[in-house]
């Protein structure tokens, strides 16, 4: 038994169990840790238990990674050469430590640690490696003072006094890796009172754009906390969409931020986590500074470099600061509106598959033997690979409304079999568990208007890495489909789309949109960033011949004789008319055969 057990041994042995204050006095003046003891009840344990050390742990259930010892100590280090010596530390899901551990070794003005961690068994395992590990006599702090508390974040209380000295205040950790949608399968009590805490409206907190990750719901706290301080640092591990998101947020936000800055380390490395992530670093109130609404990112292994900015220019959020000044000037309001593609959340049923035979085949691999009436080709993100796509598609999907709420009862008289389909198949349908289908006429969709059933479109893929806009064309007549992983603009005519999937392929719109968008992200391309795409100053900036020479590279056709006068009509109509760009008859010498 080490010297430090000794201690512990002794204090334990010299009182009843019910004498819990005297016990936490005597473990505060060996150990520096405040009131180590709840009540008698857990001396009462730590007595008979305290060697036992497994931890029983479900680490998705808490969306839990515990950070790497080497890894909290690079953090430390990096924290150091910046020149960062907090009086106060503050970790809100400490784990087994790790963090408080390298803190301790790495800054020596440290004389105050408050710890909070939900999970039992990683108070217990911590409150082990003190008694084992005597920070107070090993690293001669005698003056430090531990409080360690198991309790739930979104219900703690940290005290006032933590932010009152005059001494700089860390905030180090790593808090849990996983959504508040993901949290609710599974049953966790680990996550904040249901909120919309974003302040979504309508459709998007509806359809799940109000989920969040609990690291960005703790990190907008804490920033919170630490913004009542007259100088406080945020040190905290997390996916590089927490951090964006975080940045994003400054225009709505009242904290004194004066450095942002990211580190980016590999997560599959670390926590065998298929993901981007950083250190996320945040200054308040620093002397001399002044508030910024942009993050310099950096890599953690090369902290030094700086490799780009992100944040806020002008009111604009841009994904890379230097890249996006240089084609600024086209960022504005897209004249023509951009839409999603259809969304059913019921695949099995809703996607066909043709068989060789011309068969159609639902997901479950069964027949189905409907009319085509209501079944259209479908796209998806992975379709749209070149600029123009093949008259055959991989799939079909059946189209129930024309609009948003129509009612489907007609589908009764005019596809007998497809009704008689979806009512057999109506308890998938009806089980789809997004509350946009309740109190809706049955079989309903969304993402579905005149635009969906237009001739041509300029579709993007918005789950891709790459921003490769593509030319849909009709099949046999029909328009084409695409579905809610998609973006497209709907056109009349032949020409005017080819016009504009010549502009928004330009270098131009291509610069621009990768100085937007967040490449690591599940969904880069939204239609809030394709709305910014100003046309009308693109094609400003554009000729027909810049346009003729892209589409040597490209496999689509250019009507014969297309002329400098169709192009100014173009523009015109762009700036002055958009609404044409979906009226009157549509072309058909471009339909094509399927």
């Amino acid at each position: 038994m080490n010297n430090s057990l000794k201690v512990w041994e002794q204090i334990v042995q010299s009182y009843e169990t019910s004498d819990v204050s005297l016990l936490n006095e005597q473990m505060r003046d060996a150990y520096g840790i405040s009131n180590f003891f709840k009540d008698s009840e857990e001396v009462r344990f730590w007595k008979e238990s305290y060697k036992d050390g497994e931890l029983q742990v479900g680490i998705r259930e808490f969306g839990d990674f515990q950070t790497p010892e080497d890894l909290a100590d690079r953090v430390c280090k990096v924290l150091l050469k910046k020149g960062i010596s907090p009086a106060v530390l503050i970790e809100p899901t400490f784990g087994k430590g790790n963090f408080i551990r390298a803190a301790l070794q790495n800054f020596e003005e440290i004389d105050r640690v408050y710890g909070v961690e939900i999970q039992k068994q990683y108070e217990i395992y911590f409150k082990k490696f003190i008694l084992e590990n005597n920070p107070v006599k090993f690293l001669g702090r005698d003056k430090l003072t531990m409080e360690i508390h198991q309790d739930d974040f979104f219900t703690h209380t940290f005290p006032e006094h933590l932010l009152e000295g005059e001494g700089e205040v860390l905030v180090l950790g790593n808090p849990p890796w996983i959504t508040v949608a993901e949290l609710s399968t599974l049953s966790s009590a680990n996550m904040p009172e249901k909120s919309n805490f974003k302040k979504y409206s309508g459709l998007d907190a509806i359809t799940g754009k109000s989920n969040f990750d609990l690291s960005e719901y703790i990190i907008t706290q804490l920033l919170t906390l630490l913004n009542k301080t007259k100088q406080g640092t945020l040190a905290m591990l997390c996916k590089n969409s927490i951090a964006k998101n975080i940045v994003h947020s400054l225009s709505n936000q009242e904290w004194n931020i004066t450095t942002l800055e990211l580190y980016n380390f590999d997560a599959k490395k670390e926590f065998d986590v298929a993901t981007d992530a950083s250190l996320f670093l945040v200054r308040l109130g620093e002397k001399g500074k002044v508030r910024v609404n942009t993050c310099d990112v950096y890599s953690l292994s090369d902290p030094d470099a700086r490799m780009k900015s992100f944040g806020w220019v002008n009111q604009k959020f841009v994904s890379d600061v230097e890249s996006y000044e240089l084609s600024a000037a086209i960022d504005n309001v897209s004249p023509l509106v951009w839409r999603s593609g259809v969304k059913h959340d019921c695949s099995k049923i809703m996607e066909l598959t043709v068989t060789e035979e011309g068969k159609l085949l639902n997901g479950f691999k069964e027949y189905a033997d409907i009319e085509e009436t209501d079944v259209y080709n479908l796209l998806k993100s992975s379709d749209l690979k070149k600029e123009t796509i093949p008259n055959k598609t991989r799939k079909k999907v059946i189209i129930t409304q024309r609009k948003i709420g129509q009612d489907t009862l007609y589908i009764k008289d005019e596809s007998p079999n497809l009704w008689k389909y979806l009512q057999d198949n109506r308890g998938y349908l009806d089980k789809r568990k997004s509350s946009i289908y309740k109190g809706k006429p049955d079989f309903s969709i969304f993402g579905i208007g005149d635009y969906s059933f237009a001739p041509y479109k300029v579709a993007i893929a918005g789950m891709y890495k790459k921003s490769n806009f593509s030319l849909v064309m009709p099949i046999n007549n029909k328009p084409v489909m695409l579905d809610d992983t998609c973006y497209f603009l709907s056109f009349t005519k032949y020409l005017d789309a080819v016009f504009t999937l010549l502009i928004v392929n330009s270098p131009i719109v291509q610069a621009f949109l990768q100085s937007l968008v967040f490449i690591d992200t599940q969904r880069p391309y939204t239609k809030d960033t394709l709305m910014r795409i100003d046309l009308i100053e693109v094609s400003s900036q554009l000729t027909l011949d810049d346009l003729l020479d892209y589409a040597k590279g490209f496999d689509i056709h250019i009507p014969f004789g297309v002329s400098e006068e169709d192009y100014a009509d173009y523009k015109q109509r762009l700036a002055e008319n958009p609404d044409t760009f979906f009226t009157g008859e549509a072309d058909s010498a471009n339909i094509q055969e399927g």
